[in-house]
């Protein structure tokens, strides 16, 4: 009796241990504290907090048919695009797979055998040498999540879809940003073209009036090759624009998934300078609408939900076991009522030695939590210098375009007055040609600037995470 007595006393010993050590390990201090997010406000007191009006086809405004085709085709098409749709799947599949911890693991299982029982070892006198043997059993396995670990990791996959569908975002942001991009380029390509060509045959104007003045004793040679430098190297530019027009219609329609020559089929661009408004202060919605700084965040949730979840493994997993079906040896007995057999109840299972991997695995979540914090805030104070970068150089590219718009005009009204003079006969053709060839210069500078204006544009909409609100005022 003494001896009954003490062996259960050490056995309650043993087992008040094992909890003991078990319930000083519930709740482990932070290894890593938790790093501060500095919200958007205090990094940056000047932004707007009123909401404002976002356009998801940003590139609608400038106009064109042709642009509006060839980003719906790369949106479309896109090897990239298609890589970050299959990351959504995979993650709306590992959210399928958590989602299934939540129901009941139900399985059925059969057997059915032939055997001979060896009379050498466990042997009921009088059974067959040679019987057979059957099963059939449907399980049940549940998990009741009453700590709320696997809806911790439940929640965590979800937030892993919504990074997914972000970073798809994101890329499409950074696609038809791209396309845009090339587009102005050849646009202002295609403006250089026509205006070396027009160049060109000026040029051979000039050089073949300075040869007529030669030989009329009106010019000397040193103003016959003057003239010849020149047109060759207007010709030189020529050739330079149309390999550099064909260049980049061969690099749209990589961007769109098709070959060179179809890219050479495209015609000028028709884009349209649009009155772009910018507000005085950017407004906050803008910049947190962007879908990489989304992504970000929600890898922050994510991160945390996963180390909630990591510290809940040092409770005990509780599940739901059961069992019913038939079991015999002599099959013709298997359906019999007395071959019936059933299990239900709950199963319990607690780590207390684990050699530090709960611990060890804590520490890890608590330093992928940090790094998701320190990679959002660094991406966030890029994002405010982005916005503030492409601010002041949409301004400075407006004045600069408005400038060179009234210096173009300018050139193009002293063209006009010299074609009039030369047609009235005060002027001579010599003196409209050398007007023109400033018009033509002023035309390029024109033209540069419009591209500048508007690249600045789509850089300052991939700063923001699409457009901001632009005005319907148009100008030529």
């Amino acid at each position: 009796m003494i001896h009954s007595i003490s062996k259960n006393m050490r056995n309650i010993l043993i087992i008040g241990f094992a909890l003991l050590l078990s319930s000083c390990a519930l709740f482990p201090r932070d290894s890593l504290p938790e790093q501060a997010i500095k919200p958007l406000e205090q990094l940056e007191p000047q932004l707007d907090t009123k909401a404002s009006q976002i356009s998801d086809e940003w590139w609608k405004a400038f106009g064109d048919p042709q642009l509006n085709r060839l980003i719906s085709l790369g949106l479309k098409n896109s090897p990239s695009l298609e890589t970050s749709g299959a990351r959504i799947v995979a993650a709306q599949a590992m959210l399928d797979t958590e989602k299934a911890a939540f129901l009941p693991q139900i399985g059925v299982s059969g057997q059915l055998d032939r055997e001979q029982l060896s009379q050498n070892y466990i042997f009921v006198p009088g059974m067959p040498v040679y019987t057979g043997y059957g099963l059939a059993s449907a399980s049940l396995n549940w998990s009741i999540d009453i700590w709320g670990k696997q809806k911790k990791y439940f929640d965590a996959a979800k937030n892993q879809v919504i990074a997914a569908q972000a970073n798809y975002r994101a890329s499409q942001l950074l696609l038809a940003t791209t396309i845009a991009r090339i587009y102005l380029d050849y646009d202002r390509m295609t403006q250089a073209r026509a205006l070396f060509t027009r160049d060109a045959d000026l040029k051979k104007s000039l050089y073949q009036i300075a040869r007529d003045k030669q030989r009329t004793g009106l010019a000397d040679a040193i103003q016959v090759n003057q003239r010849q430098v020149e047109f060759e190297t207007a010709e030189a530019n020529l050739s330079q624009a149309n390999l550099g027009v064909k260049m980049l219609q061969h690099q749209l329609a990589a961007l769109v998934q098709e070959g060179p020559s179809w890219g050479e089929t495209l015609n000028a661009p028709t884009l349209k300078v649009v009155g772009l408004g910018l507000p005085e202060v950017i407004p906050s919605n803008l910049l947190e609408r962007r879908p990489d700084l989304q992504a970000l965040l929600s890898q922050i949730d994510v991160a945390k939900l996963q180390l909630d979840g990591a510290k809940l493994e040092y409770l005990p997993d509780v599940n739901l076991a059961g069992f019913i079906g038939v079991q015999s040896f002599g099959i013709s007995q298997l359906f019999n009522s007395r071959s019936q057999q059933f299990s239900i109840g709950p199963a319990i299972s607690l780590p207390i030695f684990d050699g530090g991997a709960i611990a060890a695995n804590i520490t890890g979540k608590e330093s992928a939590r940090n790094q998701a914090i320190a990679n959002y805030q660094e991406q966030l104070v890029q994002a405010l210098r982005d916005v503030a970068d492409g601010v002041g150089s949409m301004r400075s590219s407006q004045a600069n375009f408005e400038s060179y718009k009234t210096t173009f005009q300018s050139a193009k009204s002293n063209y006009e007055i010299a074609r009039q003079r030369a047609k009235v006969g005060i002027s001579s053709q010599e003196a409209v040609l050398t007007t023109e060839q400033s018009y033509l210069a002023q035309g390029q500078n024109f033209a540069d600037a419009k591209a500048k204006m508007l690249t600045a544009n789509v850089v300052l909409v991939q700063a923001l995470g699409g457009s901001y609100l632009q005005h319907s005022k148009k100008s030529d």
